[in-house]
């Protein structure tokens, strides 16, 4: 990994005193700045990257209410492309789970709750803000809780299906969260996972300048290897996981997200995107996508314990 700056001999001295890796406990890493003066290292055992030191949960509530609203109002105008998204994760769920109680996890503007309903499953929501849970209970009725997943609390086997969409790398305790999501699911049952693939053809193109790193509520990078490692550590048959296209995107949104991850994005959110809105309207012509950007997995819960590694898991990465 390539540093951005050097720290200091002491902080090097206290994290490599400190730090333990968030998914395996492993203290054996290799150390680099990243971006907005976070540290992000690497596991040498499972190959996360997260944060050193790690914020907590209650940190990240924080830093999610000072960027949600401009980001789920760019969700909400993009509706139409997160329809047609989550469209084509909806047909892959029911290839392997066609109904029954299914929870979303960080549930955002809606649109696969809404999507899923319409197909006939018995839906239910997590989010941490409220600024979600407010807008689908008044648009859509859908009754979400607000708060964590553990907070949450829900009884063990209880859902058919759990998904979690862009949500997994904000948690800084990600083999605790996938403990508690196979803890939910019945055996038998479908999980589905995306996020920022740290290993994809953009992350790779961009380097240390990579907009995952610099995104203030991402706390952990998975790549294959780290997300395959977390979900079997956690007990999950994995299924499917590959490095997919992310969804087409607006020019608004691109450019609200380059503001957030490069620039000062709380004065400028507020000022300089009105200032953008006319040349906003014709860029929103072009239609832009994510190449190879994610990771998309889609695992299940033993029907009976398990016994070594799956014999049918199926890693791809379409970039390469």
């Amino acid at each position: 990994m390539t540093s951005i700056a050097r720290p200091t001999q002491q902080a090097r001295a206290v994290e490599a005193a400190t730090y333990c890796c968030p998914l395996c406990g492993l203290q054996d890493y290799k150390m680099f700045v990243g971006a907005k003066q976070r540290t992000v290292v690497e596991c040498q055992g499972c190959g996360l990257r997260a944060l050193s030191p790690m914020p907590t949960l209650s940190d990240l509530v924080v830093i999610n209410e000072e960027t949600v609203h401009p980001f789920f109002n760019a969700c909400i105008e993009d509706e139409d492309t997160y329809r047609a998204y989550f469209k084509r994760k909806l047909d892959d769920l029911q290839r392997y789970q066609p109904g029954g109680r299914l929870l979303d996890v960080g549930c955002g503007a809606g649109s696969f709750l809404a999507g899923a309903r319409a197909r006939g499953y018995d839906i239910a929501g997590v989010d941490l803000s409220p600024v979600p849970a407010e807008y689908l209970e008044r648009r859509l009725g859908l009754n979400v809780f607000v708060g964590s997943l553990y907070q949450y609390a829900a009884p063990s086997q209880s859902f058919d299906a759990v998904t979690i969409f862009q949500t997994i790398e904000h948690d800084p305790h990600p083999a605790e969260l996938c403990r508690e999501l196979l803890r939910i699911l019945r055996p038998g049952g479908s999980l589905m996972v995306t996020t920022p693939a740290a290993d994809g053809f953009v992350a790779r193109a961009m380097g240390k300048r990579w907009f995952g790193y610099r995104n203030v509520e991402h706390v952990s990078f998975f790549s294959r290897q780290s997300l395959c490692f977390a979900l079997e550590q956690a007990g999950f048959e994995i299924v499917y996981l590959e490095i997919e296209h992310g969804k087409r995107l607006s020019a608004k949104y691109v450019l609200n997200r380059l503001i957030n991850y490069y620039y000062d994005h709380r004065t400028f959110l507020k000022n300089g995107l009105r200032l953008l809105h006319p040349p906003m309207l014709l860029l929103n012509k072009v239609p832009l996508f994510e190449p190879w950007a994610h990771l998309y997995a889609i695992a299940r819960r033993p029907v009976s314990p398990r016994a070594g590694v799956p014999p049918y898991l199926r890693v791809t990465d379409v970039g390469t």
